[in-house]
């Protein structure tokens, strides 16, 4: 409906191009391919379309050089896992040479586990050679104890050890018998019995303690009570001394008997490691098994339990102690590569700090305290891929706690340094702390290329560390190999999950859909994992009809069920503009209005809807007010797209005389933010019109971003946005006058839905393709543009229309300005 003040328009042929049916999509050429079906083909060889990353990949698995580990960025679903797999398969066979790692315990410093590197295999052997030499002992040493060769002289020495000490309590018995005296054994205050030196009366002992009753009773005078308490102290203090010669004579004893014993079982030990030493010559193993021999000749009580000397009055080992005693002398093997055949490579799909650098784990003992050693040292993938290669998910990494800064760490200094989670995280306190491990792993981060840049600006270190960026690219040129590379991949899959073959007119449509997803003719996805949904959906569709290959039909219901399953938002919005609550007109012109495109995105699905623009103005100093800037509502890009748009009217109108006027652009009904600038073609209408008042065809909608010199430039979703004012038009009934305005550069990215391409080879709906401003303004209001003076000024059309109008806006101003 036209506004009471809009003035008539001229009608005017329009400069803008209005597009032919055969320009508005592509279609796959089906004669290209000489197949019946896929299952005539062969599985597609090799990765397609990613020469630059494969490039980039090949460069950091193959070059050994510090810091070159990868990041390989891109979209999701273009094959980065399934291309960095089938690269390292082929580089790491020829980087074979990879270790076995074994923690055994430290006997000169137990919280510090050792650790013994070995070729690959070699670990497992050593461990086994270990408890062998184990299995030997406890059967070998205490036979030799038991043998009549070894007990006699050890017997020997136990006699005179025995008649030493006799032959001291015998003569202090001899030296104060005549005195009155005799060594005897009372009991102390504990209830144990010792040694004390008793007195003889009437040939009866007594204790010291005993004399205060004699005296009472007048057996004994005070004063012999008294010379026999000194003579007591005196022989006391004798026993003392008595009593630590017995003390030295049995340390001297224990040596003696130790040292035979050590003799003695020392070349069984020997023989016992000879095997190990000849087998296993490195300097870490030869010391190991140097402090190993040490320590079971300083623990032969372990081998004897419930034997030993009645002299030895020493604590006795527990089952307990001899059990935990004999795990010390075991081998715990972290990483067995007896069967790794290439360098490895390991994908960690969850690298919590455990899993990647590994752990201490705890066990409760028979008291019920948490107890760690060398043996509940566990590796992670970070030690399973040493000499290869690691694939961790970046995001994984970042929203594991301290994953990060763990790795980072390790890649700047090569130590891997295994400790339990929770002592990392300050949880608890892990008293082992295991000899750190020389790491030689290159880590393989996949991320997009947000996360690649988040990484490479916020961290300081990242650049160092990961000095290969293989980039993904998510579309490749629509050629002739990439189509057929299409049907064999179909192939592929289709074998692979026992699937349905395709006609050539279902790979044409799968190809169709290829094209249509990049947003250009000319390009084709490289998103595989999309690709692959859709022909496992077709095949769905093809199976309940029953038939035995999928044809085009199949691909297409498919399609239109994947938007039917996604779409409830376009089908609200598309509601609440049927039903008036969002007013969109499709008919008629009004002043200051425009309808707009813009792109819904659900993640999902994409989908176009048309928006009213609307512009006010008036005289005063203010420019143009972006509302939806002025309610921050408004995105960085599309600010900058109204900015232009002052800057193109001081371009064309601002050359005699300065532009004063206050006016305002805003998106009407909008309530969740915008963004972009394919707006910018339309709100210079919208203003053009609200100065000039000369309205604005509303069966137009129009898209476009623009220059300051008024150049349209391509937009993004332009086959999303077409379609969105499409549906609404076709709803309230097809003219022939309705149709979109896009930018000449965005006509080779239309790839429409053949509803709209019908509608146009029928002329009941139209597309035009525009270069410039002008072209938009003739066709959106029905007016020239305007010519250009010779001053410099446009005389005539909208432009001339505008500048007569700013100029009495600017008179106005000046005069108000100057009564003031």
């Amino acid at each position: 409906m036209k506004n009471q003040d809009s003035k008539t328009p001229k009608k005017v042929p329009s400069l803008a191009t209005a597009l032919r049916h055969d320009q508005l999509t592509w279609t796959c050429p089906e004669h290209i391919f000489t197949f019946s079906s896929t299952k005539e083909l062969t599985p597609l060889k090799g990765i397609v379309g990613q020469d630059r990353a494969i490039e980039a990949i090949t460069l950091g698995a193959e070059l050994h050089s510090y810091g070159f580990n990868v990041f390989v960025s891109g979209v999701s679903g273009t094959g980065r896992l399934t291309t960095v797999k089938h690269i390292l398969d082929q580089v790491s066979v020829s980087k074979a040479i990879v270790y076995d790692y074994c923690f055994v315990h430290n006997f000169s410093h137990p919280d510090n586990p050792t650790l013994l590197k070995f070729p690959k295999g070699h670990g497992k052997l050593f461990a086994k050679a270990i408890d062998d030499v184990m299995i030997f002992l406890k059967r070998r040493i205490p036979q030799m104890f038991e043998e009549d060769s070894f007990q006699k002289p050890r017997n020997e020495l136990i006699a005179g050890y025995r008649a030493s000490e006799q032959s001291l309590i015998t003569k202090f018995n001899e030296r104060i018998k005549p005195l009155g005296f005799v060594l005897g054994q009372v009991e102390n205050e504990l209830g144990l019995m010792e040694f004390d030196v008793l007195i003889i009366l009437n040939k009866k002992e007594y204790k010291i303690t005993d004399l205060d009753a004699l005296v009472r009773g007048k057996k004994i005078t005070k004063k012999k009570a008294q010379e026999l308490t000194t003579q007591y102290h005196i022989h006391r203090t004798e026993l003392e001394n008595l009593s630590r010669l017995s003390m030295k004579l049995m340390q001297e004893f224990r040596e003696k008997i130790n040292e035979y014993d050590k003799s003695n079982v020392s070349n069984i030990v020997k023989g016992a490691l000879e095997f190990v030493r000849e087998n296993y010559s490195s300097e870490q193993v030869l010391a190991y098994v140097q402090a190993f021999e040490r320590d079971i000749l300083e623990h032969l009580a372990i081998f004897l339990p419930g034997t030993g000397n009645e002299e030895d009055d020493t604590e006795k080992p527990t089952d307990e102690d001899i059990k935990a005693k004999f795990a010390q002398y075991s081998v715990n093997v972290i990483l067995d590569n007896s069967l790794t055949d290439a360098a490895p490579v390991i994908v960690e799909t969850t690298p919590s700090f455990t899993n990647l650098f590994g752990t201490i784990e705890k066990v409760f003992d028979n008291r019920g305290f948490w107890k760690t050693d060398f043996s509940q040292i566990k590796s992670g993938s970070l030690l399973k891929a040493d000499q290869g290669y690691l694939i961790v998910n970046a995001m994984d990494i970042l929203t594991e706690e301290s994953v990060w800064p763990a790795l980072k760490r390790l890649l700047l200094y090569g130590k891997l340094e295994i400790q339990s989670a929770d002592s990392f995280f300050q949880i608890s306190q892990t008293l082992l702390k295991p000899e750190a491990i020389d790491l030689n792993v290159k880590v393989i981060m996949i991320g997009d290329a947000d996360v690649y840049h988040s990484f490479y600006f916020g961290e300081e270190d990242f650049k160092k560390i990961f000095k290969v960026n293989a980039e993904f690219d998510y579309e490749a040129h629509r050629t002739g190999e990439m189509m057929h590379n299409y049907a064999h991949f179909i192939h592929q899959l289709v074998e692979q999950e026992s699937l349905i073959h395709f006609t050539k007119t279902g790979v044409a449509a799968i190809i169709e859909w290829g094209v249509q997803h990049t947003g250009t003719q000319h390009k084709i996805t490289m998103q595989f994992s999309d690709v692959a949904d859709l022909i496992r959906e077709s095949t769905y569709y093809a199976r309940k009809d029953g038939s035995s290959l999928v044809e085009r039909k199949h691909v297409v219901k498919a399609v239109k069920a994947r938007r039917r399953r996604n779409d409830m938002l376009d089908e609200k919005i598309k509601e609440q503009i049927t039903r008036g609550t969002l007013m969109i007109e499709c008919a008629g012109e009004r002043v200051g209005q425009i309808n707009g495109l813009t792109v819904y995105d659900t993640g999902l699905v994409s989908f176009g809807k048309p928006a009213r623009i609307t512009a006010g103005v008036g005289i005063g100093t203010s420019g143009i007010i972006n509302i939806e800037r002025e309610s921050e509502m408004s995105g960085n890009i599309h600010d900058k797209g109204v900015m232009i748009l002052s800057g193109f009217l001081r371009e064309r109108f601002a050359q005699q005389f300065p532009i004063t006027m206050s006016a305002s652009i805003a998106f009407e009904q909008s309530y969740d933010g915008i963004d972009g600038d394919s707006a910018t073609a339309a709100e210079v209408i919208a203003l053009l019109s609200a100065i000039t008042k000369i309205p604005v065809k509303q069966h137009l909608a129009i898209t476009g971003s623009m220059n300051q010199k008024g150049d349209i430039q391509a937009v993004g979703g332009v086959n999303e946005k077409v379609m969105g004012f499409f549906e609404l038009c076709f709803e309230q009934g097809l003219t022939g006058e309705q149709g979109v305005v896009i930018p000449s550069k965005n006509v080779q990215d239309l790839m429409l839905d053949p509803e709209i391409i019908k509608a146009v080879k029928s002329k009941t709906f139209h597309i035009y393709a525009i270069s410039t401003i002008e072209e938009a303004v003739e066709l959106m209001m029905g007016q020239p543009s305007g010519e250009l003076s010779e001053e410099g000024k446009y005389i005539n059309g909208v432009f001339g229309e505008a500048n007569a109008i700013l100029r009495r806006y600017t008179t106005h101003t000046l005069q108000i300005q100057k009564t003031l």
